[in-house]
């Protein structure tokens, strides 16, 4: 063997060794990268989860804390119509304020009731009795929004929309309210 023709080969082999380790250096870099959006992404969502849930459960201890039925808005709670179909409109729910202020994840939350009608308001557990007839059971329609505001694109209507930047929720509250009679 001669030793001038290889006087190249070990460059070229360490040349190619770095191409392939920058190769699979940039390529963890890029999958790191990706993970920490997708967590990023994911941690948001959880936080908008928690706060349309806390808004929920405000809106739901009114309607727990309620000495009669609900009537249209004026003071709150109040309801917000008749819940006659799936749709949402926030445009004049109640924003969700703790006793330290909007919620600590950063998001706003806002919440409204609807009644939804039923044939009868009359309780359906009759061991309620006569006591109970004029007050009966009501079933309210709860639903909470979160978003956060710096992610809202302008123009956008957050009043209807629960599938882009914002997070909704829905529940059913039944209370039965009694009139006590002497």
């Amino acid at each position: 063997m001669n030793p001038t023709h290889e006087r190249g080969s070990v460059l070229l082999i360490t040349l190619i060794l770095m191409v392939v380790v920058t190769t699979l250096a940039v390529s963890g870099v890029h999958d790191i990268a990706m993970e920490t959006r997708t967590l990023t992404r994911d941690l948001e969502q959880q936080r908008l989860l928690n706060a349309a849930e806390a808004g929920l459960r405000e809106a739901e201890r009114h309607i727990s804390q309620a000495p009669a039925p609900l009537q249209t808005c004026g003071t709150q709670p109040c309801l917000q119509g008749i819940a006659s179909h799936n749709g949402v409109d926030f445009s004049a729910a109640t924003s969700y304020q703790t006793a330290l202020g909007p919620t600590r994840t950063g998001a706003t939350a806002r919440w409204y009731i609807r009644q939804i009608p039923s044939a009868s308001q009359q309780p359906l557990d009759v061991s309620y009795g006569d006591a109970a007839k004029a007050g009966g059971t009501y079933y309210y329609e709860v639903s909470s929004q979160a978003f956060f505001a710096h992610l809202v694109s302008p123009g956008l209507p957050l009043h209807n929309n629960c599938a882009v930047a914002a997070v909704c929720l829905r529940s059913v509250v039944a209370r039965t309210f009694l009139d006590v009679r002497p």
